[in-house]
């Protein structure tokens, strides 16, 4: 039973993997070709793995996106040397907001339905505020390592200060990231769950 587990484990983690390298690549794509945002798609799969399958899952499958994140850094950094993406190769600035990402989320959800609640309503907002919280972390720490690291520099016209930071947290991929990504993973999740509590209930 505790191979079984263990083998589950490791196939949902392949998978959301996968879908982080994937999705990641797809808002790459879309920002070259002209998209005034850049969307951080590779959190969906990242706060969907840490509420499926805790803490230790959302952990690794953030970690695979801040690597994701910190690979794309580089290769941006070998065409336009002198761009803010220098700063991202760190890896407090790429990979350790994505790991909290999914140790928050995690943590979040598991304590919303600790008590074995089975309403798929309750579960997707449950979810959805669990998603919330792993959007904010990434903000929240992705801007502030940002700022720590690269304070008082000017990357293309830009001043890395107080009023930056501000004015990335009120960006319209912010925002977006803030209001789609929820619902998107409260929808996944508690469709998921609900699935699977049926099929155990027969």
């Amino acid at each position: 039973m505790r191979n079984s587990s263990k083998s589950r484990d490791i196939a949902y983690i392949g998978i959301f993997s996968a879908l982080v390298v994937v999705l990641q690549a797809i808002a790459e794509i879309t920002r070259i070709l002209g998209l005034p945002m850049s969307l951080a798609l590779g959190l969906i799969p990242v706060l969907v793995a840490g509420q499926l399958r805790g803490v230790k899952t959302g952990v690794i499958v953030g970690g695979v996106f801040g690597l994701t994140s910190l690979v794309l850094a580089v290769i941006y950094v070998a065409s336009l040397p002198n761009s803010y993406a220098r700063i991202i190769i760190n890896p407090l600035v790429s990979v350790f907001p994505r790991i909290m990402v999914g140790l928050v989320s995690a943590l979040v959800y598991k304590a919303f339905t600790r008590r074995g609640e089975r309403s798929r309503a309750k579960r997707y907002v449950f979810s959805a505020v669990s998603a919330l919280s792993g959007v904010v972390t990434n903000t929240v720490l992705f801007l502030g390592m940002y700022a720590a690291f690269a304070y008082g520099r000017t990357f293309d016209d830009a001043t890395i200060d107080f009023k930056w930071i501000i004015t990335a947290v009120v960006a319209i991929n912010t925002i977006i990231e803030a209001v789609a990504f929820p619902l998107i993973t409260g929808g996944v999740v508690s469709a998921v769950e609900s699935k699977t509590l049926k099929g155990g209930e027969e």
